[in-house]
């Protein structure tokens, strides 16, 4: 699998207009970045929490897919640990927990930029049938 081509490729749509870049996938794992915007907050001064599970759902099925096979999420659970405010970054890690034949479970764990906790989520995730294989589709990338 070529996971460079596949971070740029998941760097693009909804997670490129809200600002949120994949920075690291290797095999079970991924690492995404979101520099924070007034567009983010709530009218209480912290981070949407709707924002924080966006980051969580978006990490942990881009771990899903450096498996090779495209992926929906089933159900997500998350605890927001803390109220993120006076934050300028989001960073979000995921690794594998489970990997099944029609499913696979990740966490994710959300920080701040000092590496200070605002919410951990664990992630399910359907494996989808009748759908290309991710490699199939990376070669849509044209070379740069």
């Amino acid at each position: 699998m070529d996971l460079e081509r596949l971070v740029e490729k998941r760097n693009t749509g909804f997670a490129k207009e809200i600002g949120l870049k994949i920075t690291d996938i290797r095999e079970g794992y991924a690492r995404g970045e979101l520099e924070l915007r007034p567009m983010h907050g709530n009218p209480i001064g912290s981070i949407h929490g709707g924002l924080i599970f966006t980051v969580a759902d978006t990490v942990g099925g881009t771990a899903a897919t450096s498996r090779g096979r495209f992926v929906t999420t089933v159900s997500g659970n998350i605890n927001y640990l803390r109220p993120a405010m006076n934050c300028e970054k989001l960073i979000g890690e995921s690794v594998e927990i489970k990997i099944g034949k029609n499913m696979c479970v990740y966490d994710v764990v959300i920080t701040n930029e000092t590496g200070k906790e605002m919410a951990k989520a664990t992630m399910t995730y359907y494996y989808l049938q009748n759908v290309p294989p991710v490699e199939d589709t990376l070669s849509e990338i044209k070379e740069k």
